[in-house]
């Protein structure tokens, strides 16, 4: 899988505050949901395959670490977020862009300073 047909095969997570979210994510298909984003549906009562329609555009892909942490686009907020493997929200960051932006993270809880730098991988 690449990212948005331009050759992004992975992204690089360093220097966040939250150990777990720093490493490398390799691209996955759209139409398959995250882990970490099914396990917060099921905390919260919601419908796994009917949020992820909601809020993927099943266009882009998203990112995956080996540890279940993952990055995607949400179209309802226009955000890439960096989620750890819990599933919880760490940092985002506003962009359209067809892959994660390596710079402008916000964090999601002051505690999670410093901000990560992110670079696309290609293939």
């Amino acid at each position: 899988m690449t990212g948005a047909g331009l050759g992004i095969r992975a992204v690089l997570v360093r220097s966040a505050g939250v150990a777990d979210v720093n490493g490398r994510y390799s691209a996955r298909d759209p139409k398959v949901i995250p882990a970490g984003f099914g396990r917060t549906c099921r905390q919260m009562g919601w419908d796994t395959p009917q949020m992820w329609a909601q809020l993927s555009d099943g266009r882009r892909p998203w990112f995956e670490a080996e540890n279940e942490s993952y990055i995607y686009w949400n179209r309802g907020d226009g955000k890439w977020w960096i989620d750890g493997p819990s599933g919880a929200g760490v940092y985002i960051v506003p962009s359209n862009a067809p892959v994660p932006p390596g710079s402008g993270w916000q964090p999601l809880a002051p505690e999670y300073a410093p901000l990560p730098s992110v670079e696309a991988l290609e293939a």
